[in-house]
């Protein structure tokens, strides 16, 4: 296993949360702090560790409903710094965010995880009431 993993799993730690180790050589955090569950997928790379949640089935929404749905993403992310918006290859949404790995400390490390609870709460309040309609 990488440096990487072994300094995601102490700063995993030092935030006190508790994450399951997956076989991929990644962590699942399942945080109480957004008003929905929600899995934080971390994955710590070679020079980049990552926090992935899958936040929604776009496949649910009408074709008619997707550009608006589209723009209302872009226009999130210009919005929002640290986090972004995505689809994956699932046709989910997705919220992503990295911390470079040179250079890493434990309070980017904590404020990125921060700015991606920010981030999924801010889907979950004013994004997918939006995405709904």
């Amino acid at each position: 296993m990488s440096t990487t993993w072994f300094i995601a799993k102490e700063y995993l730690k030092r935030l006190q949360i508790s994450f399951e180790e997956n076989a991929r050589k990644t962590f699942s955090v399942r945080p109480h702090a957004p008003p929905e569950p929600v899995e934080i997928e971390v994955f710590p790379g070679t020079n980049w560790i990552t926090l992935t949640t899958r936040l929604m089935d776009l496949s649910d929404i009408p074709d008619g409903k997707r550009k608006g749905a589209y723009e209302k993403l872009l226009k999130s992310n210009a919005k929002l710094a640290e986090v972004s918006f995505g689809i994956d290859k699932k046709d989910c949404l997705i919220i992503r965010n990295a911390i470079p790995v040179e250079g890493i400390s434990y309070d980017a490390f904590s404020s990125t995880y921060e700015a991606h609870i920010a981030g999924i709460k801010f889907f979950q309040q004013t994004l997918l009431p939006v995405l709904e309609q």
